[in-house]
C-alpha cells in the first residue's frame, strides 16, 4: 500500500469505519512507514483537539457582536449572504 492510499484511509481508520482487511493494510503500512505513522498521530491529535473545543462556549459579548455583524452584512448585501 502506498502512502497516498493510506492518507485516504486514515480518518476512517481512526473512526473505526474500515473493514478488517482495510484495518490490517493500514496497520501494516504504518508499522513500516514513519511518515504515515506521524501523519496518523497528528490527525488523531487534531481530532482530539476539535473534540475538546466543542466543549468551549463563546462569551456572550462575542455572540452579540457576531449577530450584530451578520445583521449589518445582511443589510449591506441586500439580504444575500451567500
Amino acid at each position: 500500500m502506498k502512502c497516498e492510499e493510506v492518507y485516504v484511509w486514515l480518518q476512517a481508520y481512526l473512526d473505526t469505519e474500515v473493514t478488517a482487511d482495510e484495518e490490517r493494510m493500514v496497520e501494516r503500512h504504518i508499522r513500516s512507514c514513519a511518515a504515515c505513522r506521524r501523519r496518523l498521530v497528528e490527525l488523531a491529535q487534531t481530532v482530539n483537539r476539535l473534540k475538546e473545543s466543542e466543549q468551549l462556549t463563546p462569551r456572550q459579548e462575542f455572540t452579540r457582536k457576531l449577530m450584530q455583524r451578520l445583521a449589518e452584512e445582511k443589510k449591506t448585501s441586500g439580504g444575500d449572504l451567500a
